[in-house]
């Protein structure tokens, strides 16, 4: 091989990549360290870098306008902050396919003149702490069971952190694909025909099937 192709690389690389801000070096291995960071080599960790300053000058600009009365919620950078949308997009969506068709019943509701303009239930108790599906297409699944920890607690008066892992393991044979994706509807249909589902205690979450 040619021995400047390397050098050549890596040039190119120093041309295309902004240069990293220097007063941003112990954020960034503070937020490597934080999130267990590992990359393969100084060019990886350069083009990552690049991605989670770009990332850091949009939260930051976005909060200030939160400041401001601008926007209505703040953002922070979190394990993805390396990751452009595409690459997030790409490890956390995906899903081909539709839910099998069910017969459906229309839902009639009951005229009352005391609907609030708005709900907030983590207000009202109805809500578990933020979850991390990793990189697992399992949205599906912690949607479903997000929706029913809300109902228990409405039902039981006792907020229990349902277990996603139940479904994304169990739930296949309702057309719910695991880590690729998967429907509420259908981790709704399980959940009946098994009568019920773990905590997620006592079925804790693995970001993988099986």
């Amino acid at each position: 091989m040619d021995p400047l192709i390397p050098i050549t690389f890596l040039a190119l690389l120093g041309l295309v990549l902004p240069q990293p801000d220097p007063t941003l070096d112990r954020h960034w291995e503070l937020w490597k360290k934080t999130y267990g960071k590992k990359y393969r080599h100084q060019e990886e960790d350069s083009l990552r870098r690049a991605t989670w300053e770009k990332n850091l000058r949009l939260v930051t600009l976005h909060n200030l306008e939160h400041s401001l009365g601008l926007r209505s919620y703040s953002l922070a950078l979190n394990h993805l902050g390396d990751m452009t949308s595409e690459e997030v997009a790409a490890s956390l969506t995906g899903l081909r396919g539709v839910p099998r068709p069910r017969r459906s019943l229309e839902f009639r509701a009951k005229p009352r003149g005391d609907v609030p303009e708005t709900m907030d239930w983590r207000e009202k108790g109805c809500v578990t702490e933020v979850k991390n599906q990793g990189a697992c297409g399992s949205c599906w699944a912690f949607s479903a069971v997000g929706a029913l920890e809300g109902q228990v607690k409405l039902k039981t008066g006792h907020l229990v952190s349902l277990s996603a892992q139940n479904l994304v393991d169990c739930s296949g044979m309702y057309g719910n694909h695991g880590c690729a994706g998967g429907f509420m509807t259908e981790a709704f249909q399980y959940i009946i025909d098994n009568h019920g589902i773990e905590a997620e205690e006592s079925y804790p979450y693995r970001a993988q099937v099986g």
